[in-house]
């Protein structure tokens, strides 16, 4: 948030307000640095986490790029190391439809980025981990591993080019939104722990007049890989049965009007190629898409964009997709410390439910954050998804939290939170509801790191150089 001017106001609010917006960017800025990502204290990234594209929707909102990388090139040159710890109490852990499981759940969140200049171009990589414990379900201990790395070549004047890849191995949580039903599991299901995924993907953006001008072009692809794994015996198959590869291209516009309003557009076609049982699933997507990026006031951000999305199976006997899309992302501050964010959006995705072709999406969230004190933080925030299937399937979720963070130490916040997952479908067996109470500690660790709070110089972009302020 920009600095603001508070007319008739004594000094002293002055200062208490300016503490207060200091720890909500902190708070902010913790969840950030965790995510490894350019979002920060969005809907999507609290609760059940929607499915992938609606997911990256969020993420995403930028020109040049689906990476997810765009806004760590930004970072002053420096490591970004941060952790976070939680241990939830949850009446329905393993989120089952017959009943309910109670279980203690820890999980450990650590990341490391680092950023830095070579000559005039700019690199980052980032690793980020989760691990899962359970005190009873022992089976269900689970973690992810990623690495992720971009590098941004500056060309000329009017060119650059974006080199990306991520690789990791992850596993899909209980109860997700597409994911596989728990009742999907023979035999020794009912031991099995988590889906297991590992994945791949690279690409390239070659980028027009990013540096200068109003207009900015970008060409683009990516490659992605998709493989599924299950310790189910008796059923592993069927997870790999969901093992796949996708190309994309696609081409950018955008047109800045103002300083920060722009509108743009995107076209993009993507192949899916599935490996093994499904090649039937193989399929075309075209994706049109129109949209705007405004910032009217420090007060006010957002974007939004509206599209149109067709997929074709290469097995005519498949049911073709038509569809509308759209994705919207609203950010005021309703005072400088209280700030809220609406999200929407819809996607088609790909099924975990083995009967259907594809599902489509539909998000929509609020959430909002609010300074008590210079110390205190209130959050909260409810969710609906609705996914529908082309099948005669249907499954709605309600998701809502609420939580309070205490911002003990410039490089630790410690937090209290409850939240409850519901799902209702008309498919039945996997109707669920999971509550959950709990605890967590955030450690933005960078500034414990010696030279926090320098100015630093950075490399000139040819003849434009920037001196880069002191970090939040």
């Amino acid at each position: 948030m920009q600095p603001f001017r508070l007319v008739g106001e004594s000094l002293i609010t002055k200062m208490m307000i300016n503490r207060i917006k200091g720890k909500l960017i902190l708070v902010g800025l913790t969840s950030a640095v965790v995510a490894a990502s350019g979002a920060s204290a969005q809907v999507a990234d609290q609760g059940l986490s929607p499915a992938s594209n609606t997911y990256r929707s969020y993420q995403d909102a930028s020109l040049a790029r689906d990476s997810g990388l765009n806004q760590p090139l930004n970072l002053l040159n420096d490591f970004y190391p941060a952790i976070t710890v939680e241990i939830s109490s949850h009446d329905n852990v393993r989120r089952r439809s017959d009943f309910n499981e109670s279980d203690i759940r820890i999980t450990a969140s650590p990341s490391l980025g680092y950023r830095t200049n070579i000559g005039r171009h700019k690199f980052y990589a980032a690793y980020t981990g989760t691990y899962t414990f359970h005190q009873d379900l022992e089976q269900e201990n689970a973690e992810s591993n990623a690495v992720s790395a971009k590098l941004g070549l500056d060309l000329t004047r009017r060119w650059d080019l974006d080199l990306f890849a991520s690789v990791g191995e992850s596993f899909e949580e209980r109860g997700i939104s597409g994911g596989r039903q728990f009742n999907q599991f023979l035999n020794n299901g009912i031991d099995s722990g988590p889906e297991r995924v590992d994945y791949l993907s690279y690409g390239a953006d070659l980028i027009f007049g990013r540096k200068i001008g109003v207009l900015t072009g970008v060409l683009g692809y990516e490659y992605t890989e998709t493989g599924f794994k299950s310790d189910d015996l008796f059923n592993g198959n069927d997870s790999s049965n969901r093992d796949r590869e996708s190309e994309s291209i696609h081409l950018d516009l955008n047109w800045r009007f103002a300083s920060q309003t722009s509108v743009f557009g995107r076209i993009q076609q993507t192949d899916t190629d599935y490996d093994l049982a499904r090649p039937n699933l193989d399929s075309r997507q075209t994706d049109y898409l129109v949209g705007l990026r405004f910032k009217p006031a420090n007060a006010l951000s957002g974007v939004a964009s509206v599209g149109r999305t067709t997929r074709d199976f290469d097995d005519t006997t498949r049911e073709s997709f038509d569809g509308s899309t759209y994705y919207l992302n609203l950010n005021y501050a309703i005072r400088p410390f209280s700030t809220l964010e609406l999200s929407a959006s819809r996607f088609v995705e790909e099924p975990g439910d083995e009967n259907a072709d594809f599902y489509e999406s539909e998000f929509i969230g609020a959430a909002w954050r609010h300074g008590i004190t210079s110390q205190v933080v209130f959050n909260s925030y409810i969710k609906a998804v609705d996914d529908d299937y082309n099948i005669d399937r249907e499954d709605k979720f309600i998701d809502w939290g609420v939580g309070l963070d205490y911002v003990w130490r410039n490089w630790l916040t410690a937090g209290i939170y409850y939240g409850d997952i519901e799902r209702r479908s008309n498919l039945d067996g996997i109707d669920y509801d999971d509550r959950y109470f709990g605890i967590r500690l955030s450690s933005d660790l960078r500034s414990l790191l010696e030279g926090r709070g320098k100015k630093y110089r950075e490399p000139a972009s040819f003849d434009y150089p920037k001196k880069t302020a002191p970090s939040q």
